[in-house]
């Protein structure tokens, strides 16, 4: 008898209540307001908010208010009026003399022509005012005289006198109605018809075109408690009663409440706050409030129901569930929920349950719809033959861990001995059968394929084979949840990891959100337009799966996460984990997570995401050091770079979470930047020339949305085209007179070769000789300094292609370096003439290094430009007497060849010597020889002396003419392929 009174107390003290979780947010001068008294509110056709003050109009575009700071918009503003879709809305001050337009997202002053609208209109010597259904009503309401425009129409209302007025034909007619100018605040206007509810007589009244007659109409039209709002800007009509939030609609000749939403204690705040105006934007899901003492009110209507208990003892605090009917869940101690009711039943067979220690975190079910719970380390079933009103205990006589129902079959992990035992229970024969043992508490367990199982576990995730006895790990990380989707793949949740997808036996994890929020999460549902429902410590997420899929298969595929936190309605962010189920999916659609603030219940198909358009995105702003420039045909021009910060801002309205729309900008191909919940983009000083901004954004498609703004600074002179072109064209003019210089050089001395070698009978062989190498000589000019002037003209045209002052000055810099580089082989090209001499040593041995090092300098630009790396580190300080000009000749050919043929590589140049010998190794990893080339250059030498017609035959200038320099200082070349890829080339020079 104590113990249930104890219980009957206890109850008494647990309050069970549905709350569905409505944010007000209020909006004063504190936080942009103008002003605090607000007039009227109204949104255009771009989605953007207006709202009039007593010290002007501002636009709202969801986190920020844009005051035109002038003189004309100080003023006190009223009612907005025109039309929406037209893109003309305008609102006259309190004197009538100035007139503000909306239009094209700006506001503008212009005249209002008075044929079109004015503030009063004179009528048989009385002035009327223009009604303002946002005005106060006064008690003195008797004494006005008040107009209200209905087209090309104009009624008059004056104390109990109604009278309809034809401008056109000046006539006036008096319309019989049960009407006082108390009865003003329940006028409202619907497709230019004038309606009047008349609460007393239980009817509404339709005057159209002077004609009067009763309409039928919802019970809300005809309650005295139901207040009316007519926003006469948006042409909108709005009722409050009961605290349900109704649209008025004139629908085939009836009057309609459509429902909005039910907004708790609104009827009450509607007086505390004084609430005038309202607009509803069913776009982005908020309601608009308008206050003259208290500023902007926005309610966030919610999209989810939470069930939620105060309890002395548990709180709001929930974990595991299951589905017991088509719309509602219980949980381990037997209470049934759902989102309308709340709690529907308490299955409470003995007082002492409410002492008792209920395990919250599992639950499982068998085919024959029995519950399995656990409550004091012993498993229990409750029978649904008794409608779940009675339990008994499972003859399981060990201390128990956890169940799961998985698969269609019963799996409970019980403690022995230190150990979690996860094993098979077969209900029927009241049989268990041990599966696995494990160190660790088993969260989770999935049939795989054939015999085999996935076990997650706080030691990782598991593949075993019971009837093989083998099992194996497959992952390190702690797993929460194994979820299988309707396209049979599966996703392995993890703690503080994120998740996994299961892709033929090979795990991928799959991308976080901007903020990393996903590393916890807790469970994955899937509904039925195949988004996965993700629940974690810090808000719900929904993705679209075929979009992780699609990056499973190609890491740059982009993956957009919606997040949705108490804003949209959740009673918290931190959603539960540990259970088991941890959500479900009901019959008749709804999901349901555990919350550490109760059940979240809610429709996928009823909860909207809020993405961005591409036609509401705008960037028609900027700022240069504080003051405003204007971008327009996505183009900004600036004169010069004579400024610190370039602030470039983004309009677009978006009442909702800004971290769903995924703002991201890059610069001029640089790095994408995060700009958060930031809608403007600062820039330090730019250099002269063309920029482009690249900003983007997730769409609803989850494919980025790209917006380019174009920044064009005037340029140096030395930036301009004409000066480039005037660069290019005096070093190609220079390379001209250099080739020429040297080219008559040459022929001179070949003069004097012809000259003497007529005269020296004795040497005529040599003579002829030297007339075929003098033709060689020719080529192998143009040919040693064809690659240098190619280079040139690439960087040239590299130099013409950028805008960059940065690049511009590093192409400047390889220009001058190649030039100067190139002037100095050029005043060496004479020393070709002496290749072929009969005088092939040096009289004065000279350094080898210095040589090698001149010409690794002199290919060192041109090798840079396709990626590649020439190096050489002397060993030691080698002196030669070999004939510095053929060397350096064969040295130059080699390097070219390695040069024209190596990308994205490295060039190797070493020296070695011993006592007979001096090693040249030339080793790169580029293109390399076939083995046909390899054997023909190695043996073309022969080819070369034994026939000098067949040193015309055949291609490779360079080589044929290294190798016709090798035989003439009697040294040896050879030629190998470079593993894994190049060649090898090594000059065996005599001492």
């Amino acid at each position: 008898m104590k113990n249930r009174l104890i219980f009957i107390i206890l109850l008494a003290f647990l309050k069970l209540h549905a709350q569905s979780e409505l944010i007000w947010q209020n909006y004063t001068i504190d936080n942009g307001l103008p002003q605090n008294s607000v007039k009227d509110i109204i949104n255009d056709k771009y989605g953007f908010i207006w709202i009039s003050t007593e010290n002007g109009i501002t636009r709202f575009d969801g986190s920020q208010f844009m005051t035109v700071k002038n003189h004309y918009n100080q003023a006190r503003y009223t009612n907005f009026w025109g039309s929406i879709e037209k893109d003309s809305i305008f609102n006259v001050d309190e004197t009538g003399k100035t007139t503000l337009f909306i239009t094209g997202r700006k506001l503008l002053k212009k005249p209002m022509p008075t044929k079109y609208f004015t503030l009063t209109v004179n009528y048989n010597g009385r002035r009327y005012k223009l009604y303002n259904k946002n005005s106060i009503v006064t008690p003195r309401m008797d004494k006005e005289r008040l107009c209200i425009h209905a087209g090309q129409y104009i009624y008059f209302l004056d104390k109990d006198c109604f009278t309809y007025y034809n401008p056109a034909t000046n006539i006036g007619t008096t319309i019989k109605v049960p009407f006082n100018m108390v009865l003003v605040k329940n006028i409202f206007m619907s497709d230019n018809n004038l309606f009047m509810t008349v609460s007393g007589y239980k009817k509404v009244f339709k005057i159209s075109n002077g004609l009067i007659s009763q309409v039928e109409s919802s019970p809300q039209h005809t309650n005295p408690q139901s207040v009316i709002f007519w926003s006469q800007g948006t042409r909108q009509v709005y009722m409050v009663n009961k605290d349900i939030l109704y649209k008025s609609i004139y629908r085939n000749g009836q009057l309609i409440a459509e429902k909005i939403a039910h907004i708790p204690q609104i009827n009450k705040r509607l007086g505390l706050l004084y609430i005038t105006s309202i607009v509803h934007n069913k776009g982005n899901g908020h309601v608009f409030l308008g206050s003259p003492t208290k500023g902007l009110y926005i309610i966030t209507l919610p999209q989810f129901s939470t069930p939620s208990s105060e309890s002395l003892f548990t709180g709001n605090v929930f974990y595991a569930t299951l589905p017991f009917d088509s719309h509602s869940v219980i949980t381990p101690q037997g209470n049934i929920y759902d989102s309308i009711s709340q709690i529907i039943t308490q299955h409470k067979t003995d007082n002492k349950d409410v002492f008792n220690d209920y395990n919250k975190y599992s639950l499982a079910i068998n085919k024959a719809k029995d519950i399995f719970f656990i409550k004091n380390d012993i498993l229990y079933k409750r029978l649904k033959a008794y409608q779940y009103d009675k339990y008994r205990t499972v003859p399981v006589h060990e201390e128990m861990d956890a169940v799961y129902s998985k698969d269609g079959q019963l799996y409970i992990v019980y403690i022995k001995n230190d150990k979690y035992y996860l094993s098979e229970y077969n209900d029927q024969l009241q049989k268990t059968t041990p599966l696995f043992y494990f160190n660790y508490p088993v969260n989770d367990i999935k049939k795989y394929f054939g015999q085999q199982l996935l076990i997650g576990g706080l030691n990782g995730l598991y593949l075993g084979n019971h009837s093989k006895k083998q099992i194996k790990k497959l992952l390190d990380y702690p797993v929460k949840k194994i979820i299988q989707t309707s396209d049979r793949n599966i996703w392995i949740v993890t703690k503080n990891h994120g998740f996994f997808l299961l892709k033929k036996d090979r795990l991928i994890r799959m991308p976080l959100d901007e903020n990393s929020y996903i590393l916890d999460t807790h469970t994955i549902l899937e509904d039925n337009q195949h988004n996965l429902w993700i629940s974690t410590n810090n808000g719900l997420f929904k993705v679209k799966m075929q979009s992780l899929l699609q990056y499973s298969d190609h890491r740059n595929q982009p993956v957009g996460y919606y997040r949705y936190t108490t804003a949209d309605g959740l009673p918290t962010n931190e959603l539960n984990g540990g259970g088991n189920p941890n959500g479900n999916i009901l019959s008749n659609g709804q999901m349901v997570f555990p919350s550490l603030n109760g059940l979240v219940f809610f429709r996928p198909d009823k909860v909207k995401s809020f993405y961005l358009k591409a036609t509401d995105f705008y960037i028609d702003r900027a700022y240069l050091d504080g003051r405003q420039v204007n971008i327009k045909d996505n183009t900004l021009h600036i004169v010069n770079d004579n400024f610190k910060t370039l602030e470039i801002f983004m309009d677009f309205p978006y009442f909702n979470n800004l971290n769903n729309v995924d703002l991201h900008v890059s610069t001029d191909g640089n790095q994408w930047i995060d700009l958060g919940i930031q809608r403007k983009y600062t820039l330090e000083k730019l250099t002269p020339g063309k920029h482009k901004v690249v900003f983007r954004y997730l769409g609803s498609n989850n494919n980025y949305i790209y917006k380019t703004v174009d920044v064009k600074i005037g340029l140096f002179f030395y930036q301009s085209l004409y000066f480039k072109a005037s660069v290019i064209a005096a070093m190609a003019f220079l390379a001209f007179l250099l080739i020429k210089f040297n080219d008559r050089k040459l022929k001179s001395r070949n003069d004097l070769l012809e000259k003497a070698n007529t005269e020296i009978n004795a040497q005529k062989e040599e003579i002829n000789s030297s007339n075929i190498i003098r033709e060689k000589l020719i080529e192998a000019i143009s040919h040693d300094i064809a690659t240098p002037i190619k280079h040139l003209s690439h960087l040239s045209k590299k130099l013409n292609e950028t805008d960059s002052l940065e690049i511009q000055k590093k192409y400047f810099h390889s220009i001058h370096r190649s030039s100067e580089l190139l002037y100095r082989f050029t005043l060496e090209l004479g020393n070709y003439a002496f290749l072929f001499s009969s005088k092939i040593e040096e009289s004065v041995p000279y350094l080898l290094n210095k040589l090698i090092m001149e010409k690794k300098t002199f290919f060192e630009n041109i090798a840079q430009d396709n990626n590649t790396a020439i190096t050489f580190i002397p060993k030691n300080d080698l002196y030669i007497q070999t004939n510095s000009s053929v060397l350096a000749a064969i040295v130059h050919n080699i390097l070219d060849n390695a040069v024209k043929n190596t990308s994205d590589g490295n060039i190797i140049i070493d020296t070695d010597c011993d006592d007979s010998f001096i090693y040249i190794q030339i080793t790169d990893d580029g293109k390399g020889m076939s083995p046909d080339q390899i054997y023909y250059y190695n043996n073309l030498h022969s080819i070369l002396i034994g026939d000098v017609e067949l040193q015309k035959k055949g291609s490779g200038y360079g080589l044929k003419f290294v190798l016709l320099l090798i035989d003439k200082i009697k040294s040896q070349i050879t030629f190998n392929n470079n593993f894994p890829r190049g060649t090898v080339v090594e000059i065996k020079i005599p001492k």
